[in-house]
């Protein structure tokens, strides 16, 4: 079997969900099954830009072919004002500003579908929905393409450009079944071929003592930890706001530490610490520290960190909007969820103040994810999925540019 992946932005610096786990994937189809594994992406880091800072050519990344290529542009500060307007009636946008919206969120990187659209791949992996390459290579790669959609219910899965897009593929590899519910429920697609793969995680090791050092806490100092980008759109500023209140009222709670690359400011205080981007030694020191981890996301279509926080110890708190990570929560029963304050202040409460309970949470955690979320099952999983879609899609089945 031979797969692409076509993907904004790949490697071992680059700090993103769905970006982070198909790497680990790509790698793990060529260990454990011996795939051929080729990728089509951008010298692009930070989803913030889409700047290329990594160098662009061929690369041999851990048996990975990567072909990186420059972007035509990366994300214009104006579709952030475009999305606004898109967010009061999605379903109502016309189909030109839609696009305009997608060529404004980049990155546009003509090249790498032409590298895509010229491979001999048997099929093509494409992630995630939203961006430039997923947008335009889902509809010309069409029926070799597997699709990580990595989709959750936000406004821009409304636009009217987007039923093309999920109809053009050969079949959907989902994070959860709450995306499958939500995209079937959405799309007329259900007749494709689709599997919940899931993702894992590799578990690292840290210091507590040394994360604590880093994080500038005092030796021992307890704390609640959010491990994730800070920004508004993962919920880290609703968190702050929410910790906050809890001192107030609360004022022996534990200080909150976020940590994570900040791409919109937040001011630290007394109460919240802004630790911005560390080394993993010190994410998997603070995880195995933390008296627990907070997710507060409503848009997720998996959270790899949910994974870490049980792997290192860590019971979760996840925001109840979120189907995917309420979904780990539920089959695992290892861990807790909020909706409004009075929800945040009785978890937190509760788990400040039971170290049974939240030894108990853990437990099942790390139980759920070393059964469900191991690699040779995801890796049996996926080419199981391939072998369906190869069995009713054409070889090399692509569209032209154009």
């Amino acid at each position: 079997m031979k797969l692409g992946l076509v993907v904004p932005r790949y490697g071992v610096d680059v700090v993103g969900g769905i970006e982070h786990w198909l790497r680990l994937l790509c790698e793990h189809l060529v260990s454990l099954k011996g795939w051929d594994v080729e990728v089509f992406t951008t010298g692009a880091v930070s989803a913030a830009t889409w700047a290329d800072e990594l160098p662009v050519g061929d690369f041999d990344l851990e048996g990975v072919t990567v072909h990186r290529r420059h972007s035509v542009s990366g994300r214009d500060p104006r579709s952030g004002e475009l999305g606004v307007l898109i967010g009061r009636s999605p379903a109502a946008v016309p189909e030109s500003v839609a696009r305009r919206f997608v060529d404004l969120v980049g990155p546009v990187c003509p090249d790498v579908l032409d590298d895509a659209a010229a491979s001999d791949c048997d099929l093509v992996a494409v992630t995630p929905y939203l961006f430039w390459p997923a947008v335009h290579g889902a509809v010309r790669l069409g029926r070799r393409v597997i699709f990580h959609c990595a989709a959750h219910d936000e406004p821009e899965l409304h636009l009217s450009i987007m039923p093309e897009v999920f109809g053009a593929v050969g079949g959907f590899a989902y994070n959860s079944y709450s995306e499958q519910a939500l995209v079937e429920r959405t799309f007329r697609i259900a007749h494709l071929p689709a599997g919940v793969i899931g993702a894992t995680v590799v578990e690292g090791s840290g210091d507590p003592a040394t994360a604590r050092a880093a994080l500038g806490l005092a030796p021992g100092e307890p704390f609640v930890l959010c491990v994730g980008r800070v920004e508004r759109a993962k919920g880290s500023h609703v968190l702050a706001d929410l910790w906050r209140l809890y001192r107030r009222r609360r004022p022996r709670a534990p200080r909150l530490v976020l940590l994570g690359p900040v791409h919109e400011a937040l001011e630290g205080d007394n109460d919240v610490i802004v630790a911005g981007r560390q080394p993993e030694d010190v994410k998997w020191g603070a995880l195995q520290a933390c008296e627990f981890a907070v997710t507060p996301s409503a848009w997720e279509s998996f959270s790899l960190v949910v994974l870490e926080a049980w792997l290192a110890g860590a019971p979760v708190v996840v925001n109840r909007r979120c189907s995917a990570t309420l979904e780990h929560c539920v089959r695992s029963r290892g861990g807790l969820w909020f909706f409004d304050y009075a929800d945040f202040e009785a978890v937190a409460d509760r788990l400040l103040a039971d170290r049974a309970l939240r030894a108990r949470l853990v437990a099942n955690g790390r139980a759920y994810t070393e059964r469900v979320f191991n690699w040779p099952t995801i890796v049996d999983r996926y080419e199981i999925l391939a072998d369906r879609i190869l069995a009713r899609t054409p070889r090399r089945a692509s569209v032209p540019p154009g």
